[in-house]
């Protein structure tokens, strides 16, 4: 898959910026459980490297594996690398991530954020992750989930052209926009499902997967994120005990997924709504709020303590 770097600026992205701020808090809280602050990141940095640099400054994490496809961009990555500590992997993620070692050595985080589509290229990764990784690990895909065709029957088309051999006769579901989102959840689940299988069954181990994230939004192109934890019976029961991560809003244990949506407010807006909250339904009145929606309100509600505020600056060279 090519670079979206040339198309999108991933700085400005304002629900990639949110989604970001979402799993450092997820990372946050299992540190809390697990007492470990030695992670490796493994993710695609594209030229501008934000998730990296986010994650270092947030967690000091200092292995990273930034793998990249468009090798005829060498030179423009290893200029815009932030970090010493990245590590420059460039080709297909099928080809780089089984040359990837040492997952034993430390917990690892990996977020692949994908161009295109989710494919039959995304799941064979899936498939490379699930052999590799750890307990304690976390593992997010994100993607675009939107399929040429007018019709829902040409959508399942385009569909199954892309997913090829993964593709799922027995799922009733239409092929819409909500119902595509929910048919990648449950092929990517069940990808994960069956390589724990055949890794607990050949190994000997007790590896399950818990979801954490299911959410939509769309910066332009409509993506979906899907991911989560790698646990065994011990820190299953530490989770459950603990209901550490029952605080967000933004995680989803099941097929109900969490939209971020940005409504179109002012600064000043944004400002007056943080002042009157916390705000119930039932206290909203449209006359006090200048007009605006409680639709716009609670959609800012679920957001803004992850809301990015971007401003004009000038940088001198």
């Amino acid at each position: 898959m090519s670079g979206s770097g040339e198309r999108v600026n991933y700085q400005i992205r304002q629900g990639k910026s949110i989604e970001r701020k979402m799993l450092c808090d997820l990372i946050r809280k299992f540190q809390i459980i697990c007492g470990i602050t030695d992670f490796r990141y493994i993710g695609m940095g594209a030229k501008y490297f934000e998730d990296f640099i986010l994650f270092h400054n947030q967690f000091g994490i200092n292995d990273m594996i930034s793998i990249e496809a468009d090798v005829d961009k060498k030179e423009r990555f290893d200029f815009n690398k932030p970090l010493r500590g990245i590590q420059m992997k460039y080709g297909k993620t099928n080809q780089i991530l089984p040359q990837i070692e040492n997952f034993e050595e430390k917990m690892n985080i990996v977020w692949l954020d994908y161009d295109g589509a989710f494919s039959d290229e995304i799941l064979e990764d899936v498939g490379s992750i699930c052999k590799k990784i750890m307990k304690g690990s976390m593992f997010f895909i994100s993607c675009n989930y939107s399929y040429g065709g007018q019709s829902t029957s040409e959508k399942e088309q385009s569909f199954k052209e892309t997913v090829g051999r993964f593709f799922r006769e027995d799922i009733s579901l239409k092929y819409t926009r909500n119902g595509i989102a929910k048919i990648i959840r449950m092929i990517f689940t069940d990808e994960i499902e069956k390589n724990l299988k055949w890794r607990n069954d050949l190994f000997g181990e007790n590896l399950k997967y818990k979801q954490l994230i299911y959410l939509t939004y769309n910066d332009g192109s409509p993506m979906l994120t899907l991911g989560g934890i790698f646990v065994d019976e011990t820190l299953e029961k530490e989770l459950e005990d603990s209901n550490i991560f029952d605080e967000f809003d933004f995680v989803s244990k099941d097929d109900k997924e969490f939209k971020i949506e940005i409504p179109k407010l002012t600064y000043k807006e944004m400002q007056f709504i943080l002042q009157e909250m916390p705000l119930t339904d039932e206290e909203y009145n449209k006359e006090k709020f200048h007009g605006i929606t409680l639709d716009e309100i609670n959609k800012f509600r679920k957001i803004y303590r992850y809301y990015p505020y971007f401003t004009e600056g000038k940088m001198n060279t």
